[in-house]
């Protein structure tokens, strides 16, 4: 007996796990708004993300400065499939930080038109 749907959520032929994942959230990816100094941190699974994130927010927020480093990565630069905080990331101040395993034809739209990074 597979019982794969009760651990992977497929959508537009991805799996995401589904205790990470809200449906109404990937199903609003492609038509979020994305500022020209985002900066979205795209990887495969298991190869360095959290390290590159860890980096990327301190330099970023000036976290030495800022004490920043108190903050959670993931609260600095969230997954944006996986907003497990629940954070509004329309409110977040620029420039946005986020992480990211979505392959490219599942990232936002304006990902590929504006000047984000």
């Amino acid at each position: 007996m597979d019982n794969t749907e009760e651990y992977l959520l497929e959508f537009k032929g991805y799996n995401f796990e589904r205790s990470l994942v809200k449906i109404h959230i990937v199903e609003r990816v492609d038509d979020f708004e994305i500022r020209d100094d985002d900066v979205l941190i795209i990887t495969y699974p298991k190869s360095g993300t959290i390290w590159t994130q860890q980096i990327l927010s301190l330099i970023y927020f000036e976290g030495h400065r800022n004490r920043t480093e108190d903050i959670k990565t993931i609260d600095r630069a969230p997954f944006f499939e996986y907003n497990i905080h629940n954070l509004d990331f329309i409110k977040m101040p620029s420039p946005r930080l986020f992480a990211s395993h979505l392959p490219y034809y599942l990232v936002p739209k304006g990902l590929k038109n504006k000047k984000a990074k």
